[in-house]
């Protein structure tokens, strides 16, 4: 039987970095990832912000394949609004190579990496949780993180809470694009991502390579293929992507809403596993690696006084929450707000965002993993917003 103090499950790179912590302070930690390979296959748009590169200390020069300064947000009527331009607000970055580097960075710290490794059960015994891959390996560990996705096997078998909801995305890596590579593009309507959104990053200086992408909701009549097929047919999304190149295609599911519940005793989860992404943007890496931060830290605590209580570790709930939850629940405010919205009322407050100064403002104060910062310069600015989130204003 393989023992460690610390078993993760899933080498993603918030799995990866609650490893790293971990077994930096000379801990034994093992990463058990389900794939035969680090980093793939890739379900994920790839865009973050530069704090996340401060965060982790890693170096930005193979992972870094474009800087993004600002958005072109284009209505159902094709209206555009164009915010940013005026510095660097994001990297698009190589997914594989990224997580790879995270994970690297526990291993060179001690953690054992299994790979092709998919757990099949997993049970509390004693003070201790023990587990069974497909390899046939007995595996016991005194805190198991959960750390396997959205579809999380770990918090479906220690009935932890579930997410509110889950969003299915499609997208692919393309050539022969026509881009701005200073801007995402970004494009909202019923028809083309019913309750979410369609996007297009340019992954080069040159703007000819990108990933494409959408998410949409429960509410969708069709398959995402069905809307990613007709989005490339779109007419402005042919300006930028008629003759491209399909290189591979992307898939993945983005939960959403807060988690009540994301310990017991001996068993925490983190990341996407507990729905620590943003609603705004279904981004999940830098909230992620923020409650992987959390995790780890509450996780030393508990080796440290060997009590691995689910008293003990509730903190880390109330420590991801403090910093995060805010956040999360005003985003899901807004995503009740936006499903609520027609493609005409869409329309009408993009054009009402055209104003130069409030464009000036979401220019400034605007913050992917941060949006909540927007909300009083905008309304300080433009006060007849309050009538588009007065449920928001009350919190």
């Amino acid at each position: 039987m393989k023992e460690y103090d610390v078993a993760v499950v899933g080498g993603g790179p918030i799995g990866g970095h609650v490893a790293y912590r971990i077994a930096e302070k000379n801990y034994k930690v093992g990463i058990f990832e389900k794939r035969k390979n680090i980093g793939t296959p890739i379900n994920c748009a790839g865009l973050v912000t530069p704090r996340v590169f401060e965060f982790l200390k890693i170096n930005e020069k193979n992972i870094v394949q474009n800087k993004i300064k600002g958005a072109k947000i284009h209505s159902p009527s094709g209206t555009v609004l164009k915010i940013g331009g005026d510095r660097v607000h994001a990297y698009a970055i190589d997914r594989k190579g990224f997580d790879q580097e995270i994970v690297k960075k526990a291993e060179d710290k001690g953690a054992e990496v299994t790979l092709n490794s998919n757990i099949l059960s997993a049970q509390k015994n004693g003070n201790s949780i023990e587990l069974r891959n497909s390899k046939g390996e007995d595996i016991k560990c005194h805190i198991l993180v959960g750390a396997d996705g959205p579809f999380s096997k770990i918090r479906d078998r220690f009935a932890l809470s579930e997410p509110e909801e889950f969003l299915r995305g499609i997208g692919a890596e393309v050539k022969n694009t026509n881009l701005d590579s200073d801007f995402v593009e970004i494009f909202a309507g019923e028809k083309i991502a019913p309750g979410f959104f369609a996007w297009i990053i340019p992954t080069n200086k040159e703007g000819t390579e990108a990933r494409i992408g959408l998410c949409i909701d429960k509410s969708a009549k069709n398959s995402p293929k069905y809307y990613f097929s007709n989005f490339l047919k779109n007419q402005d999304v042919q300006n930028y992507c008629k003759d491209v190149k399909i290189i591979n295609y992307i898939g993945g599911i983005v939960p959403l809403g807060i988690l009540k519940k994301t310990y017991s005793s001996n068993v925490m989860i983190v990341g996407d596993a507990a729905a620590q992404v943003k609603p705004t943007s279904g981004g999940g890496i830098y909230t992620g690696l923020v409650c992987a931060d959390h995790c780890s830290d509450v996780i030393i605590e508990s080796i440290k006084g060997k009590n691995y209580s689910s008293q003990l570790l509730k903190r880390y709930q109330r420590l991801w929450y403090a910093e995060i939850g805010r956040e999360i629940n005003l985003g899901m405010k807004f995503r009740k707000i936006f499903k609520s919205l027609s493609d005409e009322q869409i329309d009408k407050y993009i054009k009402r965002f055209q104003n130069p100064k409030i464009v000036e403002i979401i220019s400034k104060y605007g913050d992917i993993d941060k949006p909540s910062k927007l909300i009083k310069p905008l309304l300080k600015k433009s006060p007849t917003l309050l009538k588009l989130i007065p449920s928001v204003l009350k919190e």
